[in-house]
């Protein structure tokens, strides 16, 4: 197996945005993402559906979600689409995806 893995900070602004496009030909083995904004904003996170604040998963500032096939759950391979809360939100992923197999 072969994995790509991708580590970023990613602005988030108060309009929905993917933070990671659809996986058609390949597997998300591993994803997380942490809220790492300092002012206060509310990141609300969507899958396969442009995120609307409130409503979705909902992280607080260092607040977190992970998915990975270590837990025996298998993470959708949707686009995830971030808002944020107000202006110049933050988020940190980390993300494995599978690319081939041998």
């Amino acid at each position: 197996m072969v994995e790509q893995v991708r580590n970023a900070t990613i602005t988030i602004g108060t309009t929905s945005q993917i933070i990671s496009t659809e996986l058609l030909a390949k597997q998300r083995r591993v994803f997380v993402v942490t809220n790492t904004s300092t002012g206060g904003q509310t990141i609300t996170l969507s899958w396969g559906q442009e995120a609307a604040a409130g409503n979705g998963i909902v992280l607080t500032p260092m607040g977190s979600w992970s998915e990975s096939v270590d837990t025996a759950f298998s993470p959708s391979p949707l686009q995830i689409y971030a808002v944020s809360s107000a202006a110049s939100g933050q988020v940190s992923i980390h993300e494995r995806v599978e690319t081939s197999v041998y």
